[in-house]
């Protein structure tokens, strides 16, 4: 059996990022873990934004890792579209009772995409985030859509389609 070959750029990450250690560096094939309670708490309420941005490059990374069934942009943009809706109403009572129902939506789309692992991820990242969302509407509403955002755009930079 053939050998897999390594190249200078393969030798240059591999001493640069030996073992990951930064939340922005994603280790190919490595088990994904997510943001703890106490990370999406400080980034959610806007203590941490730098984190927020880490984070959110770190999944977009991970959500198309599987080049065989990665996370499209269609399926991220359906989540994301009734986000935007309940960021744009004008009904800010209502806006709690719809996105905790965001948690069913996301959890029948793994169900219906069951090999997409990067709506997996998505799900178990947002989920907590809505809970923490729940427990202190503002200012962690407007800043959960900023994170969601930001991961869109990154899954879109990083080659997502």
């Amino acid at each position: 059996m053939p050998q897999p070959t390594t190249n200078r750029f393969n030798q240059a990450a591999q001493k640069t990022h030996p073992g990951g250690g930064n939340p922005s560096h994603v280790q190919q094939g490595a088990p994904f873990v997510k943001p703890t309670d106490q990370e999406l708490k400080a980034m959610l309420d806007g203590q941490n934004t730098k984190g927020m941005v880490d984070w959110a490059e770190k999944i977009a990374k991970k959500t198309i890792e599987d080049k065989f069934n990665p996370l499209t942009t269609s399926q991220i943009r359906n989540i994301y579209g009734t986000v935007k809706k309940l960021e744009m109403a004008g009904d800010h009572e209502d806006v709690l009772p719809k996105l905790i129902l965001l948690k069913p939506k996301l959890a029948y789309a793994v169900g219906r995409h069951n090999k997409v692992k990067g709506l997996e991820i998505l799900r178990d990242v947002l989920g907590s985030a809505i809970d923490l969302v729940a427990e202190k509407k503002e200012p962690r509403f407007q800043n959960f859509c900023r994170f969601f955002e930001a991961i869109l755009a990154y899954h879109k930079a990083e080659g997502g389609k």
